[in-house]
């Protein structure tokens, strides 16, 4: 079938998915489940080249469980091996995080990315990443125009008033999402484990390598669990197991102690961190805001600066974790002036725009158990970070979807798996991995010091033999050339004026 055959295909499928009548959408009679259409996909090279993928859409469920299920499409590309990998090894299948995965069209168009990124795997065996369901290239995308005004940074900052106007924000886009006729309880990570079988399937391949990282792990350890005999083995980092989708506030604050214990020893640093040290100046401000806010004029607005406030910028406000310090030591001496010129340029942007149904619906249907949420709510640290989880806590009562805590009991695995996780991570924190470890009884854990979220490749660019072991043993299974931990250079550190 030719491309231009193929691409009339689909474009009449997905107008048929997309037509109304009396506001309840039609999906048509399209392409019947598990159908995979595929093309070639050409891809810039730095060298003036290109490089021809395979690039697709493959057909499933909506909702395995539902004989009368509408059928919606998964985006697939494959990056076929070099001739020189070993035609036995098993394609690598990379799990994106988020869920928040926009598709590689963009990306590819940056010259040099492909070399950097995704060449390397093609030394090893084919590759395939596949689109997570209802995102990004997906058919149906369930992105919605789901906004709230910025707040006055001259009044209180009132995370109450503001979670109730996005809770009717979200009451509303699901309400407009269901009247199209679309099954949302279908997007949960259990379908998008299922997508990963069927994908497989469609492309003719026994087994498979995952390599998936953040929500990609989540996703990663639920094609695992429920279908192990799939997985030839596995590459994890940014561990986000059963029950770690929303995130411990301890464990984040964890990190910023790691950074404080180091940046507290640096030239230029070291000697303008308060006596108490960072951390207790941050619980110094927090204190001091209560009693006594202050307000400081930045362009023509005021902004003001209370407890409220200086909890949002407990984790810096510029620079990420290299300028963290720097801003502690600012904000602890008195000088607002570069958080507050921060803070209005982020008012003058305007309003603020949020995450697609598919979004909330996978990542709330994986949920937290009680004991978890008591153990965070508990926690010090939520006294500090301003409202911690509230994203979930108040957005994930709109969604109705609960895989239960079952699901979120960590279980054991003698899948081959190497776990690489940072020390830095912000985003899903290192104890993370700590907890995890134990279960897979088959693994290596590499730890990344002063690893961030996206530990593999920092460490990759940090250690050419880490990368050669690790792509190893995604090729052959050998964990035996793997280092214990990779430490990433001290970064260049913003100095406090």
């Amino acid at each position: 079938m030719t491309r231009l055959l193929i691409l009339v295909v689909l474009v009449g499928f997905f107008f048929s998915c997309t037509q109304s009548d009396n506001s309840q959408a039609s999906f048509g009679d399209g392409p019947a489940e598990g159908t995979l259409f595929m093309y070639p996909e050409r891809i810039p090279l730095e060298a003036g080249s290109f490089f021809t993928a395979e690039r697709g859409m493959l057909y499933v469920k909506e909702n395995r469980s539902d004989p009368n299920s509408n059928i919606i499409g998964l985006e697939v590309y494959r990056f076929g091996r070099n001739q020189n990998a070993d035609p036995n090894t098993p394609p690598i299948f990379f799990l994106h995080g988020g869920p928040s995965f926009g598709g590689l069209e963009r990306s590819l168009q940056n010259l040099g990315l492909f070399e950097e990124r995704w060449a390397p795997f093609l030394d090893i065996s084919d590759l395939v990443v596949v689109s997570q369901r209802g995102i990004g290239p997906s058919k149906p995308t369930t992105t919605m125009e789901v906004t709230l005004p910025a707040q006055d940074p001259s009044q209180k900052l009132d995370l109450d008033s503001w979670v109730e106007g996005f809770h009717e924000q979200l009451t509303k886009e699901k309400e407009a999402w269901e009247a199209t006729g679309m099954d949302l309880s279908g997007y949960t990570i259990l379908e998008a484990a299922a997508d990963i079988d069927d994908t497989r399937k469609a492309l003719g391949y026994d087994k498979i390598v995952i390599w998936g990282g953040s929500f990609g792990s989540h996703w990663g350890m639920a094609v695992m669990r429920y279908y192990p005999q799939i997985v030839e083995r596995a590459v994890m980092r940014g561990m986000e197991g059963p029950d770690h989708t929303y995130d411990h506030p301890g464990h984040i604050w964890n990190v910023y102690e790691r950074v404080a214990e180091e940046a507290e020893q640096v030239p230029g640093i070291a000697e303008k961190v308060p006596n108490e040290g960072l951390i207790q100046s941050v619980k110094t401000m927090l204190a001091r805001h209560l009693e006594n806010p202050v307000t400081v004029t930045a362009d023509g607005q005021d902004v003001l600066f209370d407890v409220n406030r200086m909890q949002a910028l407990s984790r810096g406000y510029s620079g990420g974790l290299r300028g963290w310090p720097a801003n502690i030591i600012s904000l602890y001496n008195g000088d607002f002036d570069d958080a507050a010129m921060d803070i209005v340029e982020d008012y003058r942007d305007g309003d603020r725009s949020y995450a697609t149904a598919s979004y909330w619906m996978l990542d709330c249907g994986s949920g937290i158990t009680p004991a978890r949420w008591n153990e965070y709510i508990s926690d010090p640290a939520s006294t500090i970070l301003l409202g911690m989880n509230w994203w979930y806590n108040k957005g994930c009562m709109v969604w109705d979807s609960d895989l239960g805590d079952e699901f979120r009991q960590n279980f054991e695995t003698e899948i081959p798996t190497v776990i690489v996780h940072g020390t830095w991570d912000t985003s899903t924190p290192y104890e993370n991995a700590l907890e995890l470890v134990p279960f897979f009884k088959n693994s290596k854990f590499v730890t990344v010091k002063r690893g961030p979220h996206g530990a593999i490749r920092a460490a990759f660019r940090a250690s050419p033999e880490f990368q050669e072991a690790l792509l190893g043993f995604a090729g052959n299974g050998d964990m035996s050339t793997l280092p214990d931990s990779v430490e990433i250079p001290a970064p260049q550190w913003i100095m406090p004026d």
